[in-house]
């Protein structure tokens, strides 16, 4: 297998990459924990001891990225360390880069109190050899076939490819050689793991084939790779804690202005008011904090696993490769599954002072100075949700943190659901009103049927990550947003893009977020952009009809849709209701308001008979009759 050049010189390797990160010396025996961190045995094991302490945790912290490790059942006082892996391929670099020194003496002699020069090395024993060690060793029937070098060559050879020369690596379990891999569990597995735990797998293949056909390694690679330049880009948070302080001094100053400007008698509401502020800036950095730190904790062990991952394919076997593979897979699946995006706008946790719109207009009649709110970024609530109706008036939602979807009566009880492997982002009724589709992460857009009990219908890959979608009836395709690439796409249900819409008719983006939409009876894509804080309306050909910032400001649109006769809804997420448009964009009432109960609404759908259906940021789906 090819691979990727990441260590340039064997001094650097052998100066770092074997040196134990607690001890500062060369490994001995060492062991290499989940999160891919190798140290030494004894360090390890003091380690352990001091972090549990006289309690009963059955945890301790990663030295070095504070990951919590769970203790093995079999583990003993004073012996943690017994029943942690074996990092079989740091025991096969340290020995080797011993045996590569000019005065190494021979292993089997040594264990004899003899010092012989050692000549050969034993690339199966790990063992150096004089030359009449050498010489009973290729005779004797057990060590007959193993693989014995010249240490005076190999000084020459390049590290990697003395390692790479290295195929035998024995199962933890049984002590028999790996020779094949499951396809279906992803394990590297002995004769024996493959007779008494995978007899019932279908799909497992040679070592060699699954090594050759590593397309799936390249792919962790790939995400690797990706996943350190999104989280270098967040500049070790420090930019966004900085952002966080600014946004909670700028609200303490206008504060202070606007109750200046009112004079003595809202003194007792601004003392309220900072106090208030303090509760929340408090509140909005323990936000920041539990958003940040699995980002930082996963910095770490993202360049951990890299470097395992870019030394293992440059000095390891295919083997310790592929056991390798299969860890860090099940890593970045439960990353992705507990952090989810990593996009630095997204992490963005601020304190905003939002003045009572009567203290500005009536200061003689004034009763209260505002409200203090977390705002947490388009983090909060975006993308979460997505609801469409069948033609029976059967509710389906998504449900994108649980990766699920789900189906409720009219009545509101749950009838059915259906657990994914990705996280859906929307959904729409398509086709004959039965059937449904939905973008997931990946790439990828799902068809369920709702008849019934939820079935996938088929799976189609896309060219791009899609967020918002909505299907036209009377063209029979379907309309998407891409948040990521700033533009709205008309797809055929096959995945093919039929127009790609992103610029304006003067060559400006159109676009900064897209994240819902909706297709009207005219032909027209209703938008709503949560960065513009607008609303925008585009014919299928691209051209911008209008733009709507709300009647008084727009804050966050999520969710929009279109009845019968063309009226628009749209769900004002930030400033907590539903807006009335009529279909040329003109403003016409608030449906719903936050003392009508409403709280973050961020998916909105009409039914066929005029009941409004939404869902708020809470997951809480609301259903009322629409007049």
């Amino acid at each position: 297998m090819a691979t990727p050049d990441v260590l340039q010189t064997t001094s650097s390797m052998t100066e770092n990459f074997t040196i134990c990160g607690l001890c500062q010396e060369t490994f001995r025996r060492p062991k290499v924990l989940t999160c891919l961190h190798t140290f030494c045995y004894e360090c390890l094991n003091d380690h352990i001891g001091k972090v549990l302490g006289p309690s009963k945790h059955r945890q301790f912290s990663c030295p070095s990225c504070d990951m919590d490790i769970e203790l093995p059942a079999l583990a003993a006082d004073g012996h943690y360390a017994d029943n942690l892996k074996d990092d079989q391929f740091m025991t096969t670099l340290v020995e080797l880069k011993k045996a590569l020194q000019e005065d190494k003496s021979c292993d089997i002699c040594l264990r004899g109190d003899e010092k012989v020069p050692a000549v050969n090395w034993c690339s199966d024993c790990n063992d150096a050899l004089c030359e009449s060690c050498s010489q009973v060793h290729l005779h004797v029937k057990v060590t007959s076939t193993h693989s014995v070098s010249s240490l005076e060559e190999m000084r020459k050879m390049p590290l990697e490819a003395i390692m790479r020369k290295k195929n035998k690596v024995n199962c933890d379990k049984h002590g028999e050689h790996i020779t094949l891999f499951c396809v279906d569990c992803k394990d590297p597995l002995c004769v024996q793991c493959m007779a008494v735990s995978h007899r019932r797998c279908e799909n497992v293949i040679t070592v060699t084939d699954a090594a050759t056909t590593r397309t799936d390694i390249d792919n962790i690679m790939e995400t690797l790779r990706s996943l350190q330049l999104s989280l270098d880009s967040v500049d070790g948070v420090g930019h966004i804690e900085t952002h966080l302080e600014e946004s909670i001094e700028n609200s303490k100053h206008e504060i202070m202005y606007l109750s200046n400007s009112l004079c003595a008698r809202i003194r007792d509401q601004e003392q309220f008011l900072l106090k208030q502020l303090e509760s929340k800036a408090s509140d909005a950095r323990k936000i920041l904090k539990d958003r940040t730190e699995p980002r930082k904790l996963q910095m770490k062990t993202a360049k951990s696993a890299s470097q395992r991952m870019n030394n293992l394919l440059k000095y390891g076997s295919d083997v310790e490769v592929l056991m390798a593979f299969n860890q860090i897979r099940k890593q970045i699946d439960d990353y992705n599954a507990q952090v989810g995006d990593i996009n630095p706008e997204k992490l963005k946790v601020r304190v905003e002072f939002i003045p009572d719109e009567g203290s500005l207009a009536y200061l003689e009649e004034m009763k209260t100075l505002g409200e203090l709110r977390i705002d947490t970024g388009a983090d909060d609530g975006i993308s979460c949700w997505g609801v469409t109706c069948t033609l029976h008036d059967d509710i389906i939602v998504t449900d994108c943190k649980n990766k699920r979807i789900q189906k409720f009566s009219k009545a509101g009880e749950l009838v059915d659901h259906i657990q994914l492997d990705d996280e859906p982002r929307d959904i729409t009724t398509c086709g004959n009103g039965s059937d449904v589709a939905v973008p997931l992460i990946g790439r990828l857009v799902i068809f369920i049927s709702t008849r019934k009990a939820l079935t996938l219908i088929k799976k189609t890959k896309t060219e791009k990550q899609y967020d918002g979608i909505s299907y036209s009836a009377t063209e029979s395709y379907l309309v998407v947003t891409c948040m990521r690439e700033h533009c709205v796409d008309i797809i055929q249900l096959d995945g093919e893009v039929l127009k790609s819409i992103m610029y304006d008719n003067t060559g400006e983006l159109l676009f900064d977020e897209p994240r819902y939409l909706s297709s009207s009876i005219d032909g027209t894509i209703i938008v709503s952009d949560i960065g513009l804080h607008a609303v925008k309306c585009i014919d299928n050909r691209g051209n911008c009809l209008y733009t709507y910032k709300g009647h008084t400001d727009l804050k966050s649109p999520q969710g929009v849709c279109v009845d019968k006769i063309g009226n628009i809804f749209v769900a004002d997420n930030s400033n907590d209701r539903i807006q009335l448009l009529t279909s040329n964009g003109v403003f016409q009432r608030y449906v719903l308001v936050k003392e009508s109960g409403l709280e973050r609404p961020c998916a909105v759908m009409i039914s066929g008979s005029s009941r409004l259906i939404i869902v708020q940021n809470d997951g809480m789906v609301k259903v009322y009759t629409y007049c």
